[in-house]
């Protein structure tokens, strides 16, 4: 179930995301192959997307991202892009 695109001012804005596991599981734990995994898919995402990555921050069970995008469906795109593949990822990493 996707939520409502967010408003976004023409001429792009500053947005904070922050996005929990599921059931607040520790499923982002630190290890250096997940940080690897992290990297390479919000790289990924943003190249696809086009939009600026200002920071990050993954803890174990969220993670926050400051962003510059130029309209809500670019931010809803990278959101569905990234959120999927860092679950796939992150999931073949820890298996």
């Amino acid at each position: 179930m996707s939520a409502e695109p967010r408003y976004v001012p023409q001429g792009g804005a500053g947005v904070g995301v922050s996005n929990r596991t599921i059931q607040g599981r520790f499923l982002l734990r630190p290890s250096p192959e997940l940080n690897e995994v992290i990297i390479g898919v919000l790289g990924r995402a943003q190249r696809r997307f086009g939009l600026r990555i200002f920071a990050f921050q993954f803890l174990s069970d969220h993670y926050h991202l400051l962003l510059w995008v130029d309209d809500a469906q670019q931010l809803a795109g990278f959101m569905e892009y990234f959120g999927g593949n860092l679950a796939r990822e992150a999931g073949r990493a820890s298996s």
